[in-house]
């Protein structure tokens, strides 16, 4: 009988270092931006992943473990207030 999960030697057993793809097209994303407002209550953030190939966008926690194996990409955009 197989197992439920195979797991290659080549792979990490680390939980924080994910491979994190595309819910819609299955493109790895290597890149994330926070959110600076909050649209759940209390004073937990968001961060934004988007996918370049399809634009599927998902919206995490800041403090999700997936988050530790993408990159920060912060855009500075407003009026200038």
């Amino acid at each position: 009988m197989k197992p439920a999960i195979e797991t290659s030697s080549g792979v990490s057993s680390d939980p924080y270092h994910k491979t994190v793809c595309c819910l819609r097209c299955e493109q790895r994303l290597d890149r994330y931006q926070l959110m600076k407002v909050s649209l759940a209550p209390g004073n937990h953030g968001l961060a934004t992943l988007s996918c370049p190939r399809c634009g599927h966008v998902e919206f995490v926690s800041d403090s999700s473990p997936l988050l530790h194996s993408l990159e920060l990409f912060s855009v500075d955009v407003g009026d200038g207030d």
